[in-house]
């Protein structure tokens, strides 16, 4: 891509991608002195607009576009082993600006005369020229059309070619310039040129206060709101020339409390350290906590495991008490049993008894009587042995 389209594609980019009220610094060399105070904004070229001495070759009606200029500026050329720069023949043509329709008669020359001579002796007298290119078209790699913006030098100031039609009215018309309100009565605006009064065309513009080059979009609506903003500013002067009062005074009444906040900042510190080691204290009560809570988990399982052992045990000795009362039942009735047959085996025995004293007695004697008898016995025997 040659110099020129690296001009017309980033610089133009670079200049759409930023905002439109942001100031850039001006590349201008020539200064204005102004005879008033006040801001005055005057017109100038893009800060992406390059150099050029142009000469005019014609106003003509049988090509796109009407004014046509020569001139040179190096492109970059890459050949089979070399890239470098070369002078190129640049032939520019205004964007935008066309004869107009109901002039293209056999009285066109005249016309085309008059407008080369403002051109020439006038506007672009000085044949100095920034140029900002849209569009360009090569014809071969060092001649190239551009479809540009051309601002000639105009004295110490710079004048904008698509505003011709404004001057001329009568033989040019004019595609893509807006019109825009402007009332800022604090700040003029100096076109080298007449304009359609009280607006003016939107487009580049250097503050001669600030010397910063910015411009003024084709945006009614946010040039209004600019104005706007700008009438409110004595407003906001005035309430900040208020505030700043009160905030003196402010100041005043804060210089005797300074002591008293010194005061509150000593115990706030006494506080904090208070406050530190109640943390630490409560820290501690926290662990203290959990491990009370970890006891009491235990103890709580141990409980409901020993409520469980003593249930079963319940159960067990409910049972066992039921078995021991059955067998206390069977017993007390056995036991009844047996005192009923002991009752019944006493009154026979009582009835018994004066017999069985008799068969006693009677047992007694024969007892006696075998005894005697074999004592008897024996002493025979132990006398036979001898």
């Amino acid at each position: 891509m040659t110099v020129p389209k690296v001009l017309a594609v980033a610089l133009l980019l670079a200049a759409a991608a930023a905002a439109q009220w942001v100031y850039l610094v001006s590349t201008g060399p020539y200064g204005y002195r102004m005879s008033t105070t006040g801001h005055k904004y005057l017109l100038w070229f893009p800060p992406h607009a390059v150099p050029m001495n142009l000469t005019l070759l014609n106003v003509t009606w049988t090509k796109p576009e009407a004014i046509w200029f020569v001139g040179k500026y190096p492109v970059r050329i890459c050949k089979p082993n070399w890239c470098g720069y070369e002078p190129a023949t640049i032939y520019v043509v205004q964007d935008g600006v066309h004869v107009r329709k109901d002039v293209r008669t056999a009285s066109y020359h005249i016309v085309a005369g008059f407008v080369e001579w403002h051109i020439k002796n006038r506007f672009c007298a000085q044949g100095i020229a920034m140029v900002a290119p849209n569009k360009v078209i090569e014809l071969s790699p060092t001649t190239q059309v551009w479809i540009s913006d051309v601002y000639c030098l105009y004295g110490n100031k710079w004048f904008w070619l698509r505003l011709l039609p404004y001057v001329l009215k009568d033989e040019l018309e004019v595609e893509g310039v807006e019109l825009v309100n402007f009332t800022d009565t604090r700040v003029s605006v100096d076109i080298p040129s007449s304009y359609p009064r009280p607006r003016i065309p939107a487009a580049w513009y250097l503050d001669s206060a600030t010397w910063k080059v910015f411009r003024i979009p084709d945006d009614i609506v946010a040039m209004e709101e600019l104005q706007r903003l700008k009438t409110r500013v004595p407003k906001l002067e005035a309430e900040l020339a208020n505030k700043t009062a009160k905030l003196a005074q402010l100041n005043a009444t804060i210089v005797p409390l300074s002591m008293t906040v010194a005061q509150l900042s000593s115990i706030i510190a006494q506080l904090n350290a208070a406050l530190a080691e109640a943390r630490e204290e409560a820290a501690q009560l926290a662990a203290e906590n959990q491990r009370l809570k970890a006891q009491l988990e235990a103890l709580n399982r141990t409980r409901v495991q020993l409520e469980a052992e003593a249930y079963a045990y319940r159960s067990q000795l409910e049972a066992l008490r039921a078995s021991v009362a059955a067998q206390l039942a069977q017993l007390t009735a056995e036991n009844q049993a047996l005192k009923a047959q002991i009752a019944s085996m006493n009154e026979t025995l009582a009835k018994l008894q004066p017999q069985i004293e008799t068969w006693t007695r009677a047992a007694w004697i024969g007892a006696a009587l075998g005894a005697t008898a074999g004592a008897a016995a024996t002493a025979i025997a132990f006398r036979r042995r001898r």
